[in-house]
């Protein structure tokens, strides 16, 4: 018997192609294994906010470990049942250490996530042009993202920091050392900031908790840094083929890329004889 009765799915780079779009292999993927009986979960650097697009196409997936580890969604009731928010203090030294920078912030809340409304008209300065259908559509505008942080009130999840290049994106990184906060590279050019000790690999063993599974029993498949907690804390651990080498690395298996049904491919392990892993 296969061992494994849960599959988390990286969303960007892993479920979705190139484009952002879903592939009817990887619907058909996970309604087969659902209709057996396996969980389906996203793991993704997104927000709630940036998910909700997907319900209507995936109802099997009734959980979401979101922002990276730091909430747990479950869809069906439209409730987070889990939340590790950034320490206030050192949210504030986030946003002062950009001030004056050329960074886009995104603040994100439980519920929403905010942006500088001059920023959404350069997303391509910033390397985030193709999530411009996404953010017309996910995003809170304001006209001033200094202004909102301080007037804001709700529990900040994760600032994530998107730079027009590398280099600025090394300098905001050494200034930011020194807080008592998680880091990770994602994107180009990005920089996610999160509370200590959240990231997607905790945010599988909480659901797994909440579930009743063990961590062992579960796949995790991911292409970017910050899938690597959780690929290396799975039973098994998957890189998609268009993965990085430190990801790859870290992985227990590669399957194909993104734009080749990588993702389903993964998927349809759950099916599959535990002896097949050896």
């Amino acid at each position: 018997m296969n061992r494994f009765q849960l599959i988390a799915l990286d969303m960007d780079g892993t479920l979705l192609d190139s484009h952002k779009n879903l592939s009817p292999d990887c619907v058909n993927a996970i309604r087969e294994v659902t209709e057996a009986g396996k969980t389906v979960v996203f793991a993704t650097g997104r927000a709630v906010s940036e998910i909700l697009e997907f319900e209507p196409l995936l109802p099997e997936v009734r959980y979401a470990i979101f922002s990276s580890g730091a909430g747990i969604y479950e869809k069906k009731k439209k409730k987070i049942v889990e939340l590790t928010c950034i320490n206030p203090a050192d949210a504030e030294k986030i946003m002062n250490s950009i001030v004056k920078k050329d960074v886009m912030p995104q603040i994100v809340l439980p519920f929403i996530d905010v942006i500088q409304e001059s920023h959404m008209q350069n997303l391509d300065h910033y390397h985030m042009g193709v999530y411009r259908h996404l953010y017309e559509h996910a995003m809170t505008l304001v006209p001033d993202i200094f202004d909102f942080f301080k007037a804001n009130n709700e529990p900040i999840l994760k600032i994530n920091l998107y730079h027009a290049n590398a280099d600025e994106r090394s300098d905001t990184l050494n200034a930011l050392r020194l807080l008592d906060i998680e880091t990770v590279y994602s994107e180009i050019s990005s920089v996610e900031c999160s509370q200590r000790g959240v990231h997607k690999g905790n945010g599988l063993r909480k659901l797994c908790r909440f579930l009743g599974i063990q961590i062992d029993e579960c796949i995790a498949v991911g292409d970017a840094n910050n899938d690597i907690p959780m690929i290396r804390e799975a039973g098994l651990g998957i890189a998609m083929g268009n993965a990085g080498n430190q990801v790859k690395a870290a992985a227990r298996l590669v399957v194909r890329d993104n734009d080749h049904a990588g993702c389903a491919e993964a998927i349809r392990l759950l099916m599959k004889s535990g002896s097949d892993y050896c």
